[in-house]
Formats: C-alpha cells, structure tokens, sequence
C-alpha cells in the first residue's frame, strides 16, 4: 500500500462517491460496562463509603415494650469501603488540509467523536471484563460441565436437556436468601447468549409470544429479571503495525447474574458500583462524568478534541453477584 493511502481522518472523494464512507462504530448497546452497573456522581477524586452489614438488618429483634419501660434498642455495623477515580483521556487532531479536502467538513467533527468515545467505551468493558466477569471475583462461582453436575455445577446450556431458566431461578434465589435482594441483572457471553436463542425450553415457551424471538428482553421476562444484556462489545488486541486481532471484550462462554441498584443512594445495596468523578470537569455531559472538549493550535494549523472521564469502577458487594464459568 502507498504510503498516501495511509493517511488518518476522511480525505476527498469523487462526485460519484459522495455520501458513500465507511466508519467502524459500534452499537453502544453491545458495550455493558455503563448498563451493568450503579453509576454514583461523586465530587471528589477519592472518598469512603459505608458497606452495611446485612446481618444487622435482617435479623427479628422487635419485642412488647414493657409499661413504662423503653423498647428494645438496637443498632448496625458499618465497614468503610474507599474508592479512587482515575482520569482516562484521548486527543484526535484535524489538521487544516484535511479541512480543505473534504466535501463535509462537519463530518470530521463527528467522526472524531466517534473515534474518541468507541475508545472510552471499550476501555470501560475492558475494565468491567477483566475485574468482574472472570473467576476469582464473586463469593460464589457456578461452573458448566458435560454431564453428572456436582455442587455448584450446571449441564451446559448447549445441552439441549439442561435448564437454563431453572438455574437462572435457583441462583436468584440463592442470593436472594442469603441476601434480602433478589438478582435483577443478567450479563451474557456472545456464546451463552446464542445458545439461549436456539434452547428448545426457551423456544417452546416464546413460540406462541408476538415476537416469537428470543431477544434480550424476552429472556429478562423469562428469568424474572429486569435487564438482560449481551456483552458483545469488541476490540483490536494487536497493537498498531501487527495484524488486526479482532475479539470480544468479554468472555463468551459465561455470565454473570447479580443485583444492580439503578437508582444508587449512600446506603443502596448493589453489586457493582462506577464512582464517576463528576466535580472535576466543568460542562460534563453525562453522568460517566465524561466530557468532549475541543480547541485551536493555530501553530500546528490544526483542531483538537480531547474525550475525558473519571471514574472507578469497583465490587461493592461480591455476596450479590454469581459468576458462571463456561456456561457452554
């Protein structure tokens, strides 16, 4: 390949050509980082939370109060838990003669945006795989196997005499008892998720639906859950100058099922939480804390924009979370 055919950003087309380009962005739904847990806006960098003990609250203490005496007094403990938001940042340049050689030059803009947020986007899932949707993370962990399942084992999902729906239940139920808090939270591999579509108990109970489809909200209605997300985020694993090495984010053999509080306050309950440090930028345009900033460097005759966001990701609860190792 010449070397002017290596050239970054959108360059000049033909007439004929015009409004034709390629630019690989991903589907935002297919990233799970940003749906898979409590997003908490916090106006410092660093800070602790209470972890409540939830032995304190689940226990039947409540007793006649005796005439003229007072009721029985009770109390909680409180753990500290910490967390220290890390700023992750990108800058993409437009130089001036690209400017003047393309037909929109608007569209260097949004390219740009897209370029500088598919990047954040995949940081966070790389983030959320590597700390959360692997073994060695959770209290307890399921494993798929062949056949004759032991304790804490399950017949694969692309068993077609396994029971996806009834595990999925008796694993809610487990946290929930152990808990106070039902799972409301399903992550699927690429996999498990295409094994579920094609599962004849799953099939035959969404037969006679609307849809007749087994997409991710016919299975969040099927589990009793509320959302259900497959995690088919992708990335290159080969640095620039190596053959492409295209892959899921996440492991597509496993999933993960646990409870996420939507809503967080200071004493939620959840499984995972992403502390977003949204006092440290001004204009921030989402709750991620993250903004898009631009400006001029009139000496390299280019535009820059710069995508920025802080946050720590971490387990608040590792009780309310079950990690399902090759599931198929």
């Amino acid at each position: 390949m010449p070397e002017s055919a290596n050239i970054q950003g959108p360059i000049h087309v033909d007439t004929y050509l015009t409004g034709w380009s390629v630019r690989f962005v991903q589907d935002s739904t297919q990233f799970v980082a940003q749906q898979a847990t409590s997003v908490i806006p916090v106006n410092f960098q660093s800070n602790s939370y209470a972890i409540f003990d939830r032995g304190y609250f689940l226990r039947d203490e409540a007793k006649p109060r005796p005439l003229g005496g007072r009721p029985e007094q009770i109390g909680y403990k409180v753990t500290p838990g910490t967390y220290s938001a890390v700023e992750y940042a990108l800058e993409h340049v437009v130089d001036d003669r690209q400017r003047a050689n393309v037909d929109d030059p608007i569209s260097l803009e949004e390219n740009a945006t897209a370029l500088l947020t598919g990047k954040m986007m995949i940081k966070q899932d790389r983030f959320f795989a590597q700390n959360f949707f692997t073994t060695g993370k959770w209290t307890t962990e399921v494993v798929g196997v062949v056949s004759s399942p032991a304790a804490l084992q399950v017949v694969n999902f692309t068993d077609a005499n396994s029971d996806p729906i009834g595990v999925i239940d008796f694993y809610a139920d487990m946290i929930g008892q152990s808990t106070g808090m039902r799972p409301n939270t399903l992550v699927l591999g690429a996999n498990v998720r295409r094994a579920l579509r094609v599962h004849p108990d799953i099939s035959d109970r969404i037969k006679y639906t609307q849809i007749g489809i087994a997409d991710d909200a016919m299975l969040a209605s099927l589990f009793q859950l509320d959302t259900v997300v497959t995690a088919r985020s992708i990335y290159n694993a080969a640095a620039e100058g190596l053959t492409d090495s295209f892959q899921y984010i996440a492991d597509g053999d496993s999933m993960l099922l646990m409870y996420i509080d939507k809503t967080p306050g200071l004493d939620s309950p959840t499984a995972i939480a992403t502390f977003a440090w949204t006092g440290l930028l001004p204009g921030v345009t989402n709750a991620l804390g993250g903004v898009i900033e631009r400006g001029r460097d009139e000496r390299a005759h280019s535009d820059w924009f710069q995508d920025r966001m802080a946050w720590d990701m971490k387990i608040v609860s590792q009780d309310l979370g079950i990690f399902f190792n090759n599931i198929v």
